[in-house]
């Protein structure tokens, strides 16, 4: 799937390479992710999907190969030089990565400060603002110990789109929720990106959070892309990998 021909791709990948304590990781990996959908990375346990994220905002700088950004190579920048790009790149972590000695409201408004703002009342509304769109308005006092699984991804989700990002990554966003709240932030991430046409890609092994997000899936294997193009065609695949993780995942649903 390529998006809109007359719009560039939000992220362009070629050959990506990279090893993690000697073992080879991705090999080879190409695919672009267009700008203003919703993209699925999907495969098993030690795939390389998580690897492959943290290249797309420079966390990781390729062994090989290329990621740009905006049209951007990320390989060779700074940290300094990655800023500006970064701040147009939100993240939600599979963990959250929340701070635990600040409260709910200095969680989320950690990226504006980090970006300069200071006006209190600035940073107040638009805490209050992102807190809104993930249901935990005048939840800014309570600490992060004090939180449920579910209201921690929220209120990562809510520091992520603090700064007004064009794209987010989500890393496992369901990870070590229970099926009903497994639902209930998948439909926030669905409602989020179709009400701000965001560039979205969510890292996942869970074929319902895919068929529910997804413009386009990528399948990797092994470090190596199996299948990009849309959902439907993943399911016709006739690829014996590509069926037995189907499989796998309906026998896990039973």
């Amino acid at each position: 799937m390529s998006g809109d021909p007359d719009i560039p791709p939000f992220f362009e990948v070629r050959d990506l390479r990279q090893t993690l304590d000697g073992q080879e990781v991705l090999r080879g990996v190409s695919l672009d992710v267009p700008t203003g959908k919703t993209t699925v990375i999907l495969g098993g346990s030690g795939a390389g999907k998580s690897v492959l994220l943290r290249h797309l905002n420079g966390l990781m700088k390729p062994l090989a190969g290329t990621v740009k950004a905006l049209g951007t190579d990320l390989g060779p920048l700074s940290e300094k030089a990655l800023r500006p790009i970064r701040r147009r790149i939100g993240v939600l972590f599979q963990d959250g990565a929340l701070f635990d000695s600040m409260d709910v409201g200095a969680n989320v408004a950690f990226p504006l400060r980090e970006q300069g703002e200071r006006d209190p009342a600035v940073i107040a509304a638009r805490v209050d603002e992102v807190l809104s769109l993930v249901g935990l308005r005048h939840q800014e006092r309570k600490m992060p110990d004090a939180l449920s699984g579910g209201m921690r991804k929220r209120v990562s989700l809510a520091r992520a789109l603090a700064a007004r990002p064009d794209c987010l990554l989500y890393d496992e966003p369901t990870a070590g929720l229970d099926p009903i709240l497994s639902e209930n932030i998948t439909r926030l991430i669905a409602r989020l990106q179709s009400g701000f046409h965001l560039t979205s890609v969510m890292v996942t092994h869970h074929l319902g959070s895919m068929r529910f997000v997804a413009d386009q899936v990528v399948f990797l294997k092994d470090g190596v892309v199996r299948y990009a193009g849309d959902p439907g065609g993943l399911d016709r695949s006739d690829d014996p990998d590509i069926r037995e993780f189907l499989s796998a995942d309906a026998m896990g649903r039973e």
